[in-house]
C-alpha cells in the first residue's frame, strides 16, 4: 500500500502543470516617470502616462505604435499623470486634483476638479460608462457621472486606495496602506480590497497586508496581478487571497498592464524612465 501511495503521488507530481517563468522580453526606454500604460486594440496603439520631472506642467501622455515605438504626444501640460483608462476615443487619467479627459479625435483636454482631492491616482470605468478615480492621499474614491465628479466613498477602510479595476461588476482596489501624515514612503502595507458598488461594502481579498500596492490587473486564469511600488514586486493573487511573487524588481513599479492574448505584462518603472515587457505571464 505504501508503494502504491508513493507511485500515485509521483504520478500527480509528473502530471501537474508546470508554470512557465516570466521572461523579460523587451525594455522600452526614454519614458521619463512612466507610470501607467493601456492598449487600444482598435488603433493598435499604446498610451503611456509620463510624470516626467519636478517642473510644473511637465507631465504628458504619449502614444506608442504596436511595435512600441514613439508616435506622438497626445496630451501635455499635465502635473503628475498616473492611472489611465480608455473608453472609445477618450482617455481618462488621474492628475493630482483633476480627473483629466483627453479626446483622442480632437485633441481637446478637459480637467474635471475633484473637491478636496490631493493625489488622484488610478482610473476605472464601469459598465455604465461612469468613471472612478482613487485618491491615495485622502483614502477617497471619486465617481464621475454625467460630467459631474462627486465623492463616492470616503473611508479609511479603503486603506488609501491606489489601483482600481472592475471584475464581474465589483470594484477591486490595490491599497497602498492607510496613512494621514502626507508621507506615503513610511506608510504601513495595504491589502487587496473589493467594493460592492450597490452597497459600497468593503471587504478584504488578502487577509493580511501585502505591500504598498499600485497596479492591479486580472490574468487569463482569473488571478489578480498586483504591483508593489515600494518593494518592487509583482504578485499573483488567487481569488482566495493566496499570493506568490512573480517578479522581483527595484523600487518604483507602477500601474501595470496585462495583455491576455499574448500573455505579456507591461511594467512601468517610473524611477528608471522605462517600461519592461515580460512574457509567459499566466501561461
Amino acid at each position: 500500500m505504501k508503494i502504491l501511495a508513493l507511485e500515485l503521488a509521483a504520478a500527480l507530481v509528473i502530471s501537474a502543470p508546470v508554470m512557465a517563468e516570466p521572461q523579460l522580453m523587451k525594455t522600452i526606454p526614454n519614458l521619463p516617470g512612466a507610470e501607467s500604460i493601456v492598449y487600444d486594440q482598435s488603433k493598435q496603439t499604446y498610451f503611456v502616462s509620463l510624470q516626467a520631472g519636478d517642473k510644473a506642467g511637465d507631465g504628458s501622455i504619449v502614444a506608442l505604435n504596436k511595435d512600441l515605438n514613439f508616435i506622438a504626444t497626445v496630451a501635455s501640460g499635465l502635473e503628475n499623470p498616473k492611472g489611465i483608462a480608455l473608453a472609445g476615443d477618450t482617455l481618462f487619467v488621474g492628475d493630482m486634483e483633476y480627473l483629466v479627459e483627453v479626446d483622442l479625435s480632437s485633441g481637446e483636454i478637459i480637467k474635471h476638479a475633484a473637491k478636496n482631492a490631493q493625489f488622484l491616482n488610478d482610473v476605472a470605468i464601469d459598465d455604465n460608462g461612469d468613471v472612478y478615480v482613487s485618491d491615495m492621499f485622502t483614502s477617497v474614491i471619486y465617481k464621475m457621472s454625467e460630467n459631474q465628479v462627486t465623492t463616492w466613498i470616503d473611508s479609511p477602510e479603503l486603506e488609501n486606495p491606489n489601483g482600481l479595476t472592475f471584475i464581474d461588476g465589483d470594484l477591486y482596489v490595490a491599497a497602498w496602506g492607510y496613512f494621514n501624515d502626507g508621507n506615503p514612503i513610511e506608510a504601513p502595507y495595504g491589502r487587496i480590497l473589493k467594493v460592492d458598488p450597490k452597497t459600497k461594502k468593503i471587504s478584504a481579498i488578502t487577509e493580511k497586508p501585502l505591500g504598498n500596492l499600485d497596479g492591479i490587473q486580472v490574468d487569463n486564469r482569473g488571478d489578480l496581478l498586483i504591483s508593489d511600488w515600494k518593494q518592487g514586486t509583482i504578485y499573483s493573487v488567487s481569488e482566495q487571497g493566496q499570493s506568490r511573487m512573480l517578479i522581483d524588481l527595484p523600487r518604483g513599479v507602477g500601474d501595470i498592464y496585462y495583455a491576455p492574448n499574448t500573455y505579456q505584462l507591461f511594467v512601468p518603472m517610473a524611477l528608471e524612465g522605462e517600461i519592461l515587457v515580460y512574457r509567459n505571464i499566466s501561461l
